[in-house]
């Protein structure tokens, strides 16, 4: 277990199959999408519950457990991947995820009964206890391949509360997918535990995770993504080595800052109202800012002030765009793997300190987006050659996350929504994720990571810009 300080105690460990079981053994062969997240740590999310807190804890515990486990095997009937494990092919140099022996590793644990692990506290403090976070979900080493590609963790914390914590390898399934199988698990929980999958539990059509649409996409995918595996993990297949394993990728999580912010659909207007009245007062056409967009610019301009960088400097921010509906022939929405690219925008920090930053950080963010839009595998092809060739020192921002699913309705699975969801796996000086929320006035939610001494500064940008005028 990570996080040992809290206190939280395993006290089972059980596999949870798909079920039905699958009619024959799949195999599933990663396309040249999945390759660059090969050597990445897992991506782990926590969701924290307010149980009912009537009658027995225990028993409710163990019955909210025992739905979970019900529910989850019967999404893994349909999402049969997540059940593999990550293999190394060396006769043919593919990573594989193979589906031979289908399971997830599910721990049951409990927290000390201390304030720090209390449901409110946790669920309503904006600044993180990061080591209590980190303790609320599985350890997923997958630094050595085979490697499971999802594992699950259900911790009972004080004041009749439930943390829900999954760790899933990056390479076999991006947000977008991650959030098809919550919707469908939920889904099947709140139709009744282990209730089947049917097509009315899910967004769309049943998943698809043969690769098949990705590699219809390119002339020479397999190849491609054969050579991708050598640049990300080169150490295949004597001693797999994530990236960042130098620094033990368990305890980074605890030397940076975090804060979590929920901006209204209100602030988001006038956000997107200052970018308008900037670019009208530089004479130029009112332009078209998305939601995401809108809030990624007000990061960036803050990373860069918080950061103090100086005019003549250049600045970097990198994010991700969804493919589907850009390669061509398009992917469906129901692609269950991953079928994003990443996208870089550059600007002088001068530029994005000043009176107009936000419009020059919007001007830099959309010529990203057109950028990969007209060449959209060209940037797949490249993407890892292009961050390695990038000053880190300059990359001020990372920026994930979705605005379209809502975080809290996917993880509704019978017994309330989530009071609150947060990425634990944020490692990096100046991530932002963001994500939307099922609620009426259409609010955000932001989590941050910076170094402590950044946090003050930059949440006085977010604040000015959101609720200042110009």
């Amino acid at each position: 277990m990570s996080g040992e300080a809290t206190a939280v105690r395993v006290i089972a460990v059980s596999r949870v199959v798909p079920s039905p079981a699958p009619a024959e053994h799949v195999r599933v062969v990663l396309s040249f999408l999945d390759a660059p997240w090969i050597a990445t740590p897992p991506v782990q999310n926590v969701y924290l519950y307010k149980l009912s807190g009537v009658g027995d804890p225990n028993d409710e515990y163990a019955a909210t457990v025992k739905w979970i486990k019900a529910s989850l095997a019967a999404a893994l009937a349909l999402f049969v991947p997540l059940a593999g494990e990550l293999k190394y092919v060396p006769e043919t140099g593919d990573v594989v995820v193979d589906c031979s022996d289908p399971a997830v590793p599910f721990f049951e644990a409990e927290a000390e009964s201390s304030r720090r692990m209390d449901i409110d506290r946790l669920a309503g403090d904006a600044a993180h206890d990061v080591e209590a976070f980190v303790s609320l979900v599985p350890r997923h080493d997958a630094r050595v391949l085979p490697a499971r590609v999802l594992s699950l963790q259900a911790t009972r914390l004080r004041g009749a509360g439930l943390a829900l914590g999954l760790s899933v390898h990056h390479a076999v399934a991006d947000g977008r997918a991650m959030a098809l199988f919550l919707y469908a698990w939920s889904s099947a929980s709140r139709g009744g535990g282990g209730s089947p999958v049917t097509s009315s539990k899910l967004l769309g059509p049943p998943p698809d995770y043969t690769r098949e649409a990705v590699a219809r996409t390119h002339p020479s995918g397999h190849e491609l993504a054969r050579a991708l595996v050598k640049k990300v993990a080169p150490n295949l297949p004597a001693n797999y080595i994530q990236a960042n394993s130098k620094a033990d990728y368990f305890s980074q999580r605890s030397q940076l800052a975090r804060r979590t912010f929920f901006v209204s659909a209100d602030e988001v207007r006038f956000l997107k109202h200052r970018i308008e009245r900037l670019a009208s007062a530089a004479g130029e056409p009112k332009p078209t800012v998305s939601t995401f967009a809108a809030l990624v610019t007000l990061g960036w301009t803050g990373m860069v002030r918080a950061k103090g960088l100086s005019e003549g400097e250049d600045a970097y921010l990198t994010f991700y765009a969804d493919l589907r509906a850009r390669l061509r022939p398009t992917v469906g929405a129901s692609y269950f793997g991953n079928c994003i690219t990443g996208c870089l925008a550059k600007a002088n920090a001068g530029d994005l300190l000043g009176e107009a930053g936000l419009l020059h950080a919007s001007r830099a963010v959309v010529a990203a987006l057109r950028e990969m839009e007209e060449a959209p595998m060209a940037m797949a092809e490249t993407w890892v050659e292009s961050v390695a060739r990038l000053p880190l020192a300059r990359v001020v921002t990372r920026v994930a996350g979705d605005t379209v699913f809502r975080v809290d309705e996917v993880g509704d699975f019978g017994f309330g929504k989530p009071c609150r969801v947060e990425s634990v796996s944020m490692v990096h000086d100046g991530r932002i994720i963001i994500k939307g929320r099922s609620r009426p006035d259409g609010e955000v939610m932001v989590s941050v990571v910076l170094h402590p001494a950044h946090m003050e500064a930059f949440m006085a940008h977010i604040n000015g810009g959101l609720r200042s005028r110009i």
